[in-house]
C-alpha cells in the first residue's frame, strides 16, 4: 500500500492532499530541524594542497577554533564537509555542516594536471647536445634526471611517482619540460 500524502509530502498543487478528497487536514508534528549548511571558500598554498596540511579555522561569529585536515592531493574546487560547524538550528536541533570549497594558489614552478605535476627546467646547449644530468625539484626533495643526448627544447621527460598522491589512487608522475637556454 502507498500513502499518497507521504508520497506528495501532504500537498498537491499548493493544496493539502486531504482537502482534495474532503478529508480533514492532518498536521504532522516535526521534531527539531537541522541548521542550514554553510559554504565558505578556503585558499591554501600549492604545497599544502599537494602534501596535505592541518589548519585551525575560526568560523565567522564563533569563538571556538576548528581544526581541519586538508588531505594530500586536495585540488582546486575540492569540497570538504565539516559536520556540526554550520548554521544553528532554529528550534534546538543539531547545527548544520560547514562546507569548505578549496582554492589552491598557483605555484611559481609547478603546474598540476590531475595527479600529474609539470615543471619547466632550463638546460645548457651542451647538456642538450651531449646529454647529462640535471637536478630537478620535487615535493620530496630534488632528484637527478638523466637528459638524453640530442634532447630538443620543448622535449618532455617523465619522472615516475613524483606527482600528487591521493588516497586509494596511484601516485601521479612529474613531467619535466626541457627548455634549452643559449
Amino acid at each position: 500500500q502507498v500513502n499518497l500524502e507521504d508520497f506528495f509530502g501532504g500537498q498537491v498543487g499548493g493544496q493539502d492532499f486531504g482537502d482534495l478528497f474532503g478529508r480533514p487536514n492532518r498536521t504532522r508534528s516535526r521534531g527539531p530541524v537541522k541548521g542550514e549548511d554553510q559554504e565558505q571558500e578556503l585558499t591554501v598554498d600549492f604545497d599544502a594542497a599537494v602534501k596535505g596540511t592541518q589548519l585551525s579555522l575560526r568560523h565567522p561569529g564563533s569563538t571556538e577554533a576548528v581544526t581541519v585536515r586538508i588531505p594530500p592531493g586536495a585540488d582546486d574546487g575540492s569540497r570538504m564537509r565539516i559536520p556540526g560547524q554550520g548554521g544553528r538550528s532554529p528550534n534546538g536541533g543539531p547545527s548544520g555542516d560547514l562546507v569548505l570549497v578549496i582554492k589552491v594558489k598557483p605555484h611559481e614552478l609547478f603546474r598540476r594536471e590531475g595527479d600529474d605535476l609539470h615543471i619547466d627546467v632550463p638546460i645548457q646547449v651542451s647538456e642538450a647536445i651531449k646529454g647529462g644530468k640535471v637536478k630537478v625539484p620535487t615535493f620530496e626533495g630534488p632528484v637527478m634526471l638523466k637528459v638524453p643526448a640530442g634532447t630538443q627544447s620543448g622535449g618532455v621527460l617523465r619522472v615516475n611517482g613524483k606527482g600528487v598522491e591521493r588516497k586509494n589512487r596511484p601516485k601521479g608522475d612529474l613531467y619535466v619540460h626541457v627548455q634549452v637556454h643559449i
